[in-house]
C-alpha cells in the first residue's frame, strides 16, 4: 500500500499534531527515510512516542516498518517519474487530443493508485463473505449508484440473490426483510451521504454484515463497516469530471468479480456457456 498516497488521503482526519507530522513526511520523504524517531520528533516538536503512535495509526507495526514501506514507495514513485505522464488540469482551450490524453492518463493513474491502496486481507474477506451470503443488498447514490448497479449485474450473473434499489423508502422496506446471513454492500466515495449512512446504520442495528467501498480517509459509513475496501481520492485537477473515484470503484468491483469467478469453477463454466449463447444473437 502506498504510504504517501495513504498519508494524503487520511490527513484531513488527523489531529493538528498528526497533520504536522504528516506534512513534514510528505514534504521531506527522502530525508525521513534516513531519520530516527528522535530526529523526526525533534523537528516536529513532539515526543518519540507520538511518532511511534503515528506510525501505528497508519497501520504499521512501528516506525521501522513505516520507514521501510516509505522507502519502497519512494522507489516506485521515482521509477514512474521516468515516464512522461501528463498531470495538469483540463482547460477549455485544450485541444481534443490533449483532453483525451489527460483523461486517459488520469484513468490509468486511478487504477494504479487503487492497486497501491489495496488491503488484500480485507479484499479476500469480502470475497469469502459474498460467496456465503444468502442475500446481498447493494447500496449507492449518484455516481456510486451507477457502480452499484454494475456490481448488482455482476453478482446476478454469478447466481447470487441480489437486491438493488435507488429509492430510499424502498431500501428501508427491503432492509426489514434481511438478517444476519445477508450482506449490505455500500458504495460511497465520501462515506458521508446522509441517506446511505442512515440505511447502513439500520443494517448495523439488524446485525447484517456490512462491506463498505469508500475513500480510505475516516468517514461515518466506513466506520460502520465490518469489511472496508478502499478507493482513491478525487484528483484536484479533475474535480469537475470526478473521474478518479468512479474508475477506482469499478476497478475494485472487477477485482472482486474475477476472484469470485475463479473461486467457483462451475460458475466459470456457466458464464462461458452464457457467452456462447449470446453469440448466437449477434448479427
Amino acid at each position: 500500500m502506498s504510504v504517501i498516497l495513504k498519508l494524503k488521503m487520511m490527513r484531513e482526519n488527523f489531529s493538528k499534531m498528526e497533520q504536522k507530522i504528516a506534512d513534514y513526511i510528505l514534504n521531506h520523504p527522502e530525508e525521513v527515510k534516513q531519520l530516527t524517531t528522535y530526529q523526526v520528533a525533534k523537528i516536529c516538536k513532539t515526543s518519540q512516542a507520538s511518532i511511534v503512535r503515528f506510525a501505528k495509526k497508519m497501520g504499521f507495526s512501528g516506525y521501522p516498518d513505516f520507514k521501510l514501506s516509505l522507502s519502497q514507495d519512494i522507489g516506485v514513485r521515482s521509477a514512474k517519474k521516468q515516464v512522461n505522464i501528463i498531470d495538469s488540469e483540463i482547460n477549455s482551450d485544450d485541444s481534443l487530443q490533449e483532453v483525451c490524453q489527460k483523461v486517459a492518463h488520469e484513468n490509468v493513474r486511478a487504477i494504479e493508485d487503487t492497486y497501491s491502496l489495496l488491503d488484500f486481507k480485507e479484499l479476500e474477506k469480502a470475497v469469502k463473505a459474498l460467496e456465503k451470503a444468502k442475500r446481498i443488498m447493494i447500496l449507492g447514490a449518484g455516481f456510486s449508484g451507477v457502480v452499484a448497479k454494475d456490481l448488482s449485474y455482476k453478482l446476478l450473473e454469478l447466481g447470487k440473490d441480489v437486491v438493488f434499489e435507488m429509492d430510499f423508502h424502498i431500501q428501508l422496506s427491503l432492509l426489514s426483510t434481511m438478517g444476519a446471513k445477508d450482506i449490505l454492500f455500500v458504495i460511497s466515495y465520501s462515506g458521508k451521504t446522509k441517506e446511505v449512512y442512515e440505511i447502513t446504520k439500520k443494517a448495523k442495528e439488524r446485525g447484517i454484515l456490512i462491506i463498505t467501498l469508500t475513500t480510505i480517509a475516516g468517514n461515518p459509513i466506513r466506520d460502520l463497516g465490518d469489511i472496508s475496501l478502499n478507493t482513491v481520492e478525487l484528483n484536484k485537477n479533475f474535480r469537475a469530471t470526478a473521474l478518479s473515484p468512479r474508475i477506482s470503484q469499478m476497478t475494485v468491483i472487477d477485482m472482486l468479480y474475477v476472484r469470485l469467478i475463479l473461486e467457483n469453477k462451475e460458475m466459470e463454466e456457466k458464464i462461458l456457456e452464457a457467452m456462447e449463447i449470446v453469440k448466437n444473437f449477434k448479427l
